[in-house]
């Protein structure tokens, strides 16, 4: 088996992404030399999606495993239907905020004249989450389906603290209406906020009044977006090692959710990762290829070998 080299390049990247995947894009790209507190002050896109199905999951794993694995099979069922939520967050273009138990806050930072066509981007994005995860089987019966609100307008990013430890939250009018949207939608459903309804393109989302309210329900819209990912990506345009940053913390973030989804029930990682736990090659075995939706040339993958015993067989 061939192990890569540790050269600087690989180690900087590794050192960045360990720890930058875990921070939104929104603090890792911050000004690190204001004083403390302070506030930036700019516009985006909110998606706030909550897994319902939980409960009823957990009590079904807990009286039907056997051996006390109710609880691995309840984080790998999970981890797989949130992380495949996520991959169509990132797909997208958002940044994720935040997690909070089942639920998921996303942003997409933009400038106030792209709102509207960034929101058609969100709302995009929410139709094929709830095309591919709107409903989904689990093997003990129960279902796991995902509600969204979505919302838009003016955010403010506060930084507080102090040298050796500061801490983030974003607030505003768009923050408060997302959790409405949220509050307001039912299981497999869209809700756009009355300030997001008000800033959208109204002409390419279809929708259902709800009675009552200024929020709306989506039901689906009628053209493609014309604000690309792409186009949205460029228009955050950012600086060249913001960019090799960006590309470091996007593909991990991405590459491990892919895993997930293609090789289930295995504990699979990269050559990248393989290197660094400093295992015995015998403890890794190589994966088959499979194409992964939006991973170019991940290079060689591994599945790690748990008491050293082949477990990939019935997969195949």
């Amino acid at each position: 088996m061939g192990w890569i080299k540790g050269d600087g390049e690989i180690e900087d990247s590794y050192k960045i992404s360990k720890i930058a995947a875990h921070v939104p894009d929104l603090v890792v790209y911050s000004t690190l030399t204001n004083d403390i507190p302070y506030a930036e002050n700019f516009h985006g896109v909110l998606l706030f999606a909550d897994v319902s199905g939980f409960t009823n999951l957990t009590e079904k794993f807990s009286l039907s495993s056997k051996k006390g694995y109710g609880a691995d099979e309840l984080t790998r069922t999970l981890n797989s239907y949130i992380g495949e939520i996520v991959s169509h967050i990132l797909d997208a273009g958002g940044d994720i905020l935040n997690y909070a138990g089942d639920a998921i806050l996303a942003l997409w930072t933009v400038e106030r004249v792209q709102l509207s066509e960034v929101i058609s981007l969100v709302v995009k994005c929410s139709l094929n989450i709830q095309d591919q995860c709107g409903v989904r089987e689990t093997e003990v019966g129960c279902q796991l389906k995902v509600k969204i609100g979505i919302s838009a307008g003016k955010l403010s990013k506060v930084i507080v603290g102090d040298e050796i430890s500061q801490y983030f939250v974003v607030i505003g009018r768009a923050v408060d209406e997302v959790r409405l949207a949220e509050g307001l939608a039912v299981a497999s459903t869209i809700i756009l906020s009355p300030n997001a309804w008000e800033l959208c393109e109204r002409d390419n989302i279809a929708i259902d009044p709800i009675e009552n309210e200024r929020a709306v329900k989506v039901r689906y819209i009628k053209r493609e977006p014309s604000f690309s990912v792409e186009k949205y990506q460029d228009s955050i345009g950012t600086s060249v090692e913001h960019e090799k940053v960006a590309r470091v913390i996007g593909r991990k973030v991405n590459l491990a959710a892919r895993l997930m989804m293609h090789y289930p029930g295995v504990v699979s990682c990269d050559s990248e990762t393989c290197y660094y736990s400093k295992l015995p090659p015998f403890y890794f075995n190589e994966l088959p290829k499979k194409a992964m939706k939006g991973v170019k040339n991940p290079g060689v993958l591994y599945q790690f070998m748990a008491n050293k015993q082949p477990m990939y067989d019935h997969l195949m």
